[in-house]
């Protein structure tokens, strides 16, 4: 693998990842005082959404790929919908502070 096939799906990756965050907030923004969902925190409710509109994105995509299903795309999902969720209700700032705060480069 190049380096350039290593950042040309990454900046994908960041595309898809901030469409679907801002998809989410803006559902959230005019639901979140609706019904029962008034309720409920609104960090619970974006954990939802995003669980939901992470799953739903992916199948339609393997579908669009025509990619065979393995179950752990399934749990990589929602573990990325965490992270979606995570983005969405506190910020691409603070991912970056919990990245930084476990992640030390080795030293040279």
């Amino acid at each position: 693998m190049n380096m350039e096939f290593i950042i040309t799906n990454a900046s994908q990756l960041l595309v898809v990842v901030a469409v679907i965050c801002t998809l989410i907030s803006v559902i959230t923004e005019f639901t979140k005082e609706i019904g029962i969902l008034n309720r409920i925190p609104t960090s619970l409710q974006v954990l939802i959404l995003s669980i939901i509109i992470c799953v739903t994105a992916f199948f339609a995509y393997i579908s669009y790929a025509k990619i065979t299903f393995v179950w752990y795309y399934l749990v990589a999902v929602i573990f990325a919908s965490f992270i979606v969720a995570i983005v969405c209700c506190k910020g691409w700032e603070y991912l970056i502070t919990i990245w930084k705060r476990f992640y030390k480069p080795e030293d040279k």
